[in-house]
Formats: structure tokens, C-alpha cells, sequence
């Protein structure tokens, strides 16, 4: 069979089966539904709590994910499937992201740019990721909340080779667009100990971005970039997940374990590593209208798998050309620590409006390099409930 054919007929398969799963989600969701998953499930838990709390002349309720109007109501800004909606409701979500990466690591040392040139051609110097995320989230019953998330991606990266000489690549573009439904499993509060929410996050990434990319470089004009310039997978991904959010009087907390599991190998013949991360943040409400987060962000992601043989990654003479174009220098971890604000406007003709933002930088990172290490990331949002 034609290679454009084969092609052609792994990226319909693979869109098939992202759609598919979206269609078991939201069938699933579309049956009646009387609350949380579990509710109903925890009789001996539910039994030794309401004791407790009825010792204290206090009441357990049981199933209520309701989140009253608060500058906390939501992670920070940054984190994304952290709450359901109740049955009806809509929010919408514009989120703008600008990552920073400079100076490139080894493990969780730091490597010049001339020792990166004793083995490469050339050197990336640094590189800027900003990303124009729009997403919806719609309840729609009290079990299933449905979110749809569509990404903009603008990368940026400054190279550097042995004579000296200094060159920029770009590229932009839609990137993978991802649908989930997150499943409500369990909540309990009492006014002693506070509410307590759980959901489970299932989804899926389908691969809409350009995992092609070309731009002019000194080895010619119209050359396709390395892997991190691209702006998508090129499979489609599983992406599971827990949630944990919880509140009491002027403090709220959460944590949340979130993965990417991908499915095949893409139209170019690799497939992009694994990945996780947990996030743990908390809050405090200073007053109605604002409150302050800090956030921990744990993230690893694992090397590439095959190549992608379109890619040249020796010159001539056998000299490796750049890092970024080595599957095996793709992998590594990082703990971020994030600071936020967050703001609660006034409702305007019955919209909840929130205002937030939210910036870090990596306090541990450990690299498969030569890579360029991270230097900040920054978020800001605006999310309006209807």
C-alpha cells in the first residue's frame, strides 16, 4: 500500500478511536443520574462519621458538590479538571501560559553551551513556550461534568552553533485538543472537619497538533524541527486522573494525580514518552472577593520511543546536530513551586466572574540532556460561570 495512504489511514484510525472514546463517555453520562458514584456505597464509613459528628451536635451531609461563590472555589489557575458543576451549569475558561527555558542541564547539573558543542553541531540557547487555552465545562447531570479544552501554541527556541553564529526557530499552531468527562465519586462535610470532594478524571487527547513543523535553518530553507518545537503528540492519548478538593471556613486545599498515556505511534513513526503529574495546592480567603494559592507541581515524562526518520540528526561528517533532535535526551522530572492570586467580581447579569494568576519557577529538576531546563512559567485566566 502507498506510504501517503498508510499515513493517511493511521491518522482517520487514530481519530476514530479518540472519538469513540468520547462517545463512551458521554453515553455513558447521557443515562440518568442520581449523585456521586460511591454514594450510598460507604455505609460503615458514612455510619462511624455521622457518629462523630453527631457527638460534636453537628449534621453529616452526605453528596454535596456545590462551591459556594468564593475567590477559592477553583485551583489556581494553572490547574486544570479540579471541579464538577452542578446539573445545567456552564463555565468558560481563557487561559494565557508563558514558560521560559534557558541554559541547558544534565541530571541536575548544568552544562555550558561550549560543552554541549564538544558533541553537537549545534546548541539550543533558550526557549519560549506561550500557549492561548480555551476551554469549556458543562454539567451535564449530577454525576458527569463534560470539558473541552482547545490549545494555541506559539514556540520559539535560539540556537547556537560552533563558529558562533545565532539563529531562531518558530512555529505555531492548533495544538492537540482534549475532552474529558470528570465523574463525581464522593463528598462529606461537617462544620468541624469541612467539606471533603472527590471525582475521577477520565479523557482523551486527540492529535489535531502539527507534529511537523518547518522553518528555515542553516541546514536549509524549509526544514523540519526537532521534537520539542512541535506542537502536538500525533496519537491519541489516554488521559486518567483523581481529584481531591477540600474547604473549611477561610481555607481551601486540593490535590490531583493526572496522566497521559499514549496510544500507538504517529504518522511519523515515534511516539512521545508517558507522563505524569500531581499537583497539591492550597488557599486562603483573605476577604469575599480575593484570596492567595501556593502550589507544588510534580511532573515527569519519560523519552521518546522510535524516531522520527525524517529527521536528520547527523551532518555529513557524522557530527550529531543538535540535542533536541535525539529521542533519548527528550525524558526528565521537575518540581515547580507556584504562587497565585485569585479575585471574585461581582456577578454581572448572574455571571460569576473570576479573575486569576499565577507564577513559579523549578525548585528540583533532573534531566535526560543535554536539555534546557526551565527558568519560570506564568498563568493568568479569566473563567466565567453561567
Amino acid at each position: 500500500m502507498d506510504t501517503g495512504n498508510v499515513k493517511w489511514i493511521t491518522g482517520v484510525r487514530n481519530i476514530g478511536i479518540g472519538l469513540l472514546v468520547c462517545g463512551v463517555f458521554l453515553g455513558i453520562g447521557m443515562k440518568k443520574a442520581e449523585g456521586a458514584l460511591l454514594e450510598g456505597l460507604l455505609d460503615g464509613f458514612e455510619e462511624t462519621l455521622g457518629e462523630s459528628a453527631a457527638a460534636k451536635g453537628e449534621r453529616l451531609i452526605i453528596g454535596n458538590f456545590y462551591q459556594a461563590e468564593r475567590p477559592d472555589s477553583h485551583a489556581p489557575i494553572g490547574v486544570m479538571q479540579d471541579h464538577t458543576h452542578n446539573k445545567g451549569e456552564f463555565m468558560f475558561t481563557y487561559r494565557y501560559m508563558r514558560m521560559f527555558m534557558n541554559k541547558n542541564r544534565d541530571g541536575t547539573d548544568n552544562v555550558s553551551d561550549n560543552d554541549v558543542l564538544q558533541d553537537f553541531a549545534v546548541t539550543p540557547t533558550e526557549m519560549t513556550t506561550q500557549m492561548h487555552m480555551f476551554s469549556t465545562m458543562y454539567g451535564l447531570n449530577d454525576t458527569v461534568t463534560l470539558m473541552a479544552m482547545f490549545p494555541y501554541i506559539m514556540k520559539s527556541m535560539d540556537h547556537k552553533n560552533r563558529a558562533g553564529a545565532k539563529f531562531t526557530t518558530k512555529s505555531s499552531g492548533i495544538g492537540d485538543i482534549k475532552l474529558a468527562a470528570l465523574w463525581r465519586l464522593y463528598a462529606f462535610e461537617t462544620p468541624s472537619i469541612g467539606a471533603h470532594r472527590f471525582h475521577l478524571n477520565t479523557g482523551v487527547s486527540l492529535p489535531s497538533g502539527d507534529i511537523k513543523p518547518r522553518d528555515n535553518t542553516p541546514l536549509g530553507n524549509d526544514s523540519l524541527l526537532p521534537y520539542p518545537m512541535r506542537l502536538g503528540s500525533g496519537t491519541v492519548d489516554i488521559l486518567p486522573g483523581l481529584t481531591y478538593g477540600g474547604v473549611k471556613n477561610d481555607v481551601s486545599w486540593g490535590l490531583q494525580a493526572l496522566g497521559t498515556v499514549r496510544i500507538g505511534h504517529n504518522q511519523q513513526g515515534y511516539k512521545e514518552g508517558n507522563r505524569y503529574d500531581v499537583n497539591s495546592w492550597g488557599a486562603y480567603r483573605w476577604a469575599d472577593w480575593i484570596s492567595t494559592s501556593a502550589r507544588f507541581n510534580w511532573k515527569q515524562w519519560f523519552n521518546i520511543k522510535r524516531r522520527d526518520r525524517q529527521l536528520a540528526t547527523n551532518l555529513p561528517n557524522g557530527v550529531p546536530i543538535v540535542p533536541t533532535a535525539e529521542t533519548t535526551f527528550e525524558g526528565g522530572k521537575r518540581l515547580d513551586l507556584l504562587g497565585g492570586i485569585n479575585i471574585l467580581f461581582p456577578e454581572i447579569r448572574g455571571l460569576e466572574n473570576h479573575l486569576s494568576v499565577e507564577a513559579g519557577a523549578p525548585i528540583y529538576q533532573d534531566l535526560d540532556g543535554p536539555q534546557l531546563k526551565q527558568s519560570y512559567s506564568f498563568w493568568a485566566g479569566w473563567q466565567i460561570v453561567m
